[in-house]
């Protein structure tokens, strides 16, 4: 019972903040996007109390303890799933048909350089300190982890600034699309992690990773199959909700069962459904009223679960990942332009406008942990969440000094 009240106190807490704070604290050099919460989640963790406990030799009460997290895992799993399946809905294979060819070079060099230079790094460096002759595949899905979450960038600031400043200009159309276009394939790409390295197989069945990519899928296409013979002709938006709902749940449960992400299969559901329903307009009104307070619920959880690894470790591995971060935007960002027909459309400092980081980082970031427990995951973690926190602060402005650079941006609003 305790761990429902929890969780309803945090949905509250994002709705109220949804609907009253966030409007209320825009400046013209920051927007907040909820990623602050993660301070909360740090606040009422152990690791947090261990730290006051060692340091200063007071004793903080714990607020969740491991029965009520036991309990609060599904429901996270659910969170997790409903974001995934919102971010699906908004994905139309149309929009890949129609987009301009030099925001999809953008979205490719962006996520080919975060990938390779920072899951490369990472890779090498897990490699040469750590490996022990039997944690390559714990490496493997290390580096990979590391890799996507960098190679991520957040959609949200960008289209906060352009309705924020109502940019109808080529460079912001072109962070606005190259980041939607790069959000939405960093979670398929992501997912595919858990069918490469599937953790908890049975001994009994031999089972490849291609197949158990391909399982995750077809389960997913099945669950929407059957929410069009049940559900498909349903019109009365309310009970649509409550379908929706449903399939969410039951999918983001067997993605828990089976060791894969909740996010994954159901944005494979969302996109499913978004393609081939005449509902998903709908569909998508009727959930998206919750994208913002799970995903605080989501920011909450992930700073709850962090348990950051050694100060020495830590200071390493978080200004290596910044670094890197930054070298990898700019990087892919020159690229994709250089290689550009349109020129017109790209500018070689447009990585400048690609740091921001989204809160789909944190669903990723759980998702890892559920799955994935062992030496390498505080410093996975500490390294993401840490730098989500930092480019969550200096992101909105990055995008917005880049845009006052290339003048799209001509007046200033607080």
């Amino acid at each position: 019972m305790s761990s429902i009240i929890i969780l309803l106190m945090i949905l509250i807490v994002g709705f109220i903040s949804t609907n009253l704070i966030f409007n209320k604290l825009q400046t013209r050099y920051y927007t907040p996007s909820g990623i602050e919460y993660i301070f909360l989640g740090v606040i009422i963790s152990p690791a947090f109390a261990g730290f006051i406990k060692t340091t200063f030799n007071i004793g903080v009460p714990q607020f969740i303890n491991a029965e009520m997290l036991n309990q609060l895992s599904p429901g996270i799993s659910a969170a997790i799933g409903i974001i995934g399946f919102i971010y699906g809905l908004r994905f139309k294979f149309t929009a890949i048909q129609k987009a301009v060819p030099e925001h999809i070079r953008l979205a490719f060099f962006e996520l080919m350089t975060g990938f390779l230079l920072l899951g490369g790094i990472a890779f090498w460096a897990f490699y040469y300190f750590f490996f022990d002759g039997s944690n390559l595949i714990e490496i493997i899905a290390a580096s990979y982890a590391i890799g996507i979450m960098g190679a991520l960038s957040s959609n949200f600031v960008i289209d906060n600034i352009i309705e924020k400043y109502k940019l109808k200009g080529v460079f912001a159309q072109s962070l606005h699309t190259s980041t939607l276009l790069n959000l939405n394939f960093s979670i398929l790409i992501y997912g595919i992690l858990f069918g490469i390295i599937h953790i908890g197989a049975s001994g009994k069945f031999n089972i490849s990773p291609t197949e158990w990519v391909v399982i995750s899928v077809l389960l997913s296409v099945l669950i929407g199959l059957l929410f069009f013979i049940f559900v498909g002709r349903e019109e009365d938006e309310n009970k649509l909700f409550v379908a929706v709902l449903g399939i969410t749940i039951f999918t983001s449960g067997a993605a828990y069962f089976i060791n894969f992400s909740p996010l994954f299969m159901n944005f494979v559901l969302g996109v499913m459904l978004s393609n081939l329903s005449k509902e998903s307009k709908k569909i998508e009104k009727s959930l998206s009223r919750l994208l913002h307070p799970l995903s605080i619920l989501v920011v909450v959880m992930a700073g709850y679960f962090w348990m950051p690894a050694s100060l020495k470790n830590s200071a390493i591995v978080i200004a290596a990942f910044i670094a890197l971060r930054f070298i990898s935007k700019r990087v892919g960002g020159f690229l994709a332009y250089q290689s550009a027909y349109n020129k017109k459309l790209l500018d070689g400092n447009i990585g400048k406008g690609l740091l921001p980081l989204d809160m789909i980082v944190c669903a990723m970031a759980i998702d890892y942990m559920f799955v994935y427990q062992n030496q390498f995951t505080p410093i996975v973690v500490t390294a993401v969440l840490t730098a989500t926190i930092f480019f969550n602060f200096i992101g909105f402005r990055s995008t917005k000094n880049y845009l006052v650079d290339t003048g799209e941006i001509t007046v200033e609003k607080l």
